[in-house]
């Protein structure tokens, strides 16, 4: 009967590790691929999913200055990652920008989430008056979620997108 007990009680106990519980935050290691603050094409703010090799290469070659020869492409591999674009869209001077918080970033309930440094002139800051249009290419392993969070430093949802 003990025996019998204890047996329960480890079953019990195993089956719960087992579950993945609603809430629960997995961490997921991110990286910048690409970063600019005169990315063609995105006039809009935007958070954009990425999943597959063509998709990558037509956005890219959309994003990347056309001052530069156009580089290849960082390599993603689109079995196991997506490539995610945040894009702040057309701002009016210099002084906005975009950069990786950090070196993770979070999926719960479903949500993808990442930080980003949200760069911004101050109110009433003299700055050069040269149109910009920021963004941001994240290297991200391709696990499930539906939806995109944008989060700046102080935790303020700046881009809301889905899969």
């Amino acid at each position: 009967m003990r025996r019998s007990r204890r047996m329960l009680a480890a079953l019990a106990l195993l089956s719960g590790c087992a579950q993945t519980g609603a809430g629960e935050e997995t961490a997921l290691p991110v990286e910048s691929l690409y970063g600019g603050s005169q990315c063609g094409g995105l006039e809009r703010p935007i958070v954009i999913w990425i999943a597959n090799a063509a998709a990558w290469r037509s956005w890219h070659g959309r994003i990347v200055s056309p001052q530069m020869s156009l580089p290849s492409p960082p390599m993603v591999d689109f079995s196991r990652e997506g490539v995610l674009l945040v894009a702040m869209g057309t701002r009016p001077s210099a002084g906005y920008g975009l950069s990786l918080a950090g070196e993770s970033a979070t999926v719960r309930d479903g949500v993808l989430s990442v930080r980003v440094d949200w760069r911004e002139p101050p109110p009433g800051y003299r700055q050069a008056q040269v149109v910009t249009s920021p963004c941001l290419a994240l290297k991200v392993p391709a696990v499930p979620f539906a939806r995109i969070t944008v989060l700046d430093l102080e935790g303020r949802v700046r881009l809301e997108g889905v899969r």
